[in-house]
């Protein structure tokens, strides 16, 4: 008995000083990798505590910072997160080589989400090619077409509001009553589902705001990003009862579909959503999405497809408020779209024609969208003479990279729609503008996104002008929101 203890005991002793060396020479290694970064990666001097985090400016509204950093440090640049280093990347030549290829995974960034979702955005390896290859059949151009004539009944409740408003003299509270769209079009689209958001008072768009707030915050506080300093913080418990409160609605629809599939004889011959695709797909080896995996996916696409879009419709119709010449631009072409119609119902075969009014979505995407892929190295990224480590952090500062003089000028500060004219596009490298990333995970949902933009611009401007009453800041809380309320005056052409 005594020789088995001492064998145990020695192995056991062996296991643990394996252990051991192996931290230390992961430590060691990590040390060098920081040491190296500090000493040859250029950047904005650190705190030796804080980082970067201190530093004038930064995640104030308005962006002055990212203004400031990407004029000085043109292709990238490193922030440092407490003693932690992001390399952020700001030109197209060197987010290309990230996202064009498989040079890194996903960063524990996003491990802010996992209690809400782990979906398409995070996941990784063959869980993300499953998903991703069960997922795309939903975003088909046929199916696409579909999903037009549903946005258009969303619309129509839009429109009605705002000939509400000016028929009563009201400016219109503009990211909230976007956001109320995009969640609107979102729930009828993938998932048939009427909340009627639009016409009261939608506490899931408040929640959404509250959940993507506080997923910002923890990635941009030195401590809070650690999950056991953050449960022990005041805002734990308000995270907790808002994903648990999205959790129980994203429950209820898939429930209810489930439902709906018993009084069905043959679901899979009608029209099918999103939600049908989730609940019905198979792949190869005939195994579907588990309960979590399916949870996960429509809590994903309710944020992707509520926050951007309902984002950068406000930014949009704040860009068209504040330059009246486009705006009568994009009513001349709408009208011309529109001439000889009974009805301003939007036709897939428009959306082709509304090419003024892409320009200026395009180039109000560029000047505020901001969600930054994060990525990190699994081996050496060489980026204009510097050699980034494998297993640095990685991120794609797109607002920078949409801000780069080098790529836009010095103008990148003025509204030109002009940027997207088929020339001048045609000149660009491809990475230069990336409002929806790029590369093999680049947004899933973002012909479905561009296909609402355009849709709602030209049913907005078909009826309505707008000025500017009180205007905002922009501001990351994952993707770029106004620090106020957004008041426009939409008058009756």
């Amino acid at each position: 008995m005594s020789v088995i203890t001492t064998i145990l005991g020695t192995v056991a002793l062996s296991i643990c000083g394996f252990k051991i060396v192996q931290f230390l020479l992961s430590l060691v290694a990590t040390l060098r990798r920081l040491v190296y970064i500090r000493r040859h990666l250029p950047g904005p001097p650190p705190h030796w505590l804080y980082g970067n985090f201190r530093d004038p400016g930064f995640m104030e509204p308005g962006f002055k910072w990212e203004q400031e950093a990407v004029s000085k440090y043109r292709r990238l640049l490193v922030f440092w997160m407490g003693w932690k280093p992001v390399v952020m990347l700001n030109h197209p030549d060197s987010i290309k080589p990230l996202l064009a290829t498989n040079i890194g995974r996903k960063s524990e960034l996003y491990q802010v989400f996992k209690d809400w979702f782990v979906g398409l955005a995070i996941i990784e390896g063959d869980v993300w090619k499953r998903h991703r290859s069960l997922i795309t059949p939903s975003f088909h151009f046929q199916v696409l077409k579909q999903y037009l004539v549903v946005m258009n009944e969303a619309l129509d409740v839009l429109i009605d509001k705002l000939h509400v408003a000016v028929d009563e003299g009201k400016p219109v509270k503009t990211h909230e009553t976007m956001s109320q769209l995009s969640l609107d079009v979102i729930l009828r689209c993938a998932f048939s589902h009427q909340s009627h958001c639009q016409e009261t008072e939608s506490r899931e768009v408040e929640v959404l705001e509250k959940l993507t707030n506080i997923c910002a915050y923890r990635m941009f506080h030195p401590f809070m990003f650690y999950d056991f300093i953050f449960r022990l913080s005041s805002k734990y418990r308000e995270w907790k009862e808002s994903y648990s409160y999205m959790h129980v609605i994203h429950d209820k629809i898939v429930t209810d579909r489930r439902r709906k599939y018993v009084t069905e004889k043959e679901p899979e011959k009608r029209t099918m959503d999103f939600l049908d695709t989730l609940l019905l797909a198979k792949d190869s080896n005939g195994n579907g999405l588990s309960e979590k995996e399916i949870r996960d996916e429509v809590s994903t696409f309710i944020f992707g497809g509520t926050d951007t879009t309902g984002s950068a419709l406000t930014w949009f119709l704040y860009t068209m408020a504040q330059h009246t010449e486009e705006q009568a631009r994009v009513q001349e072409e709408v009208d011309t779209l529109f001439a000889g119609r009974d009805d301003d119902t939007v036709r897939y075969e428009d959306l082709k024609k509304l090419t003024y009014t892409t320009q200026c979505l395009r180039e109000s995407l560029r000047m505020y969208m901001n969600i930054p892929p994060s990525r990190v190295l699994r081996e050496p990224l060489k980026v204009d003479g510097f050699t980034i480590p494998a297993g640095t952090s990685v991120v794609v500062n797109i607002y920078q990279a949409h801000h780069n003089p080098d790529v836009w000028g010095d103008d990148h500060m003025d509204f030109r729609p002009e940027r997207f004219e088929r020339a001048n596009v045609e000149k660009r490298d491809p990475f230069a503008f990336v409002p929806f990333s790029a590369g093999s995970r680049n947004c899933i949902g973002q012909q479905f996104a561009m296909d609402e933009l355009r849709s709602a611009a030209a049913r907005v401007f078909r009826r309505f002008s707008v000025s500017l009453v009180k205007g905002a800041r922009p501001v990351f809380q994952i993707v770029t929101k106004p620090d106020n309320e957004i008041l426009l005056k939409f008058s009756h052409r």
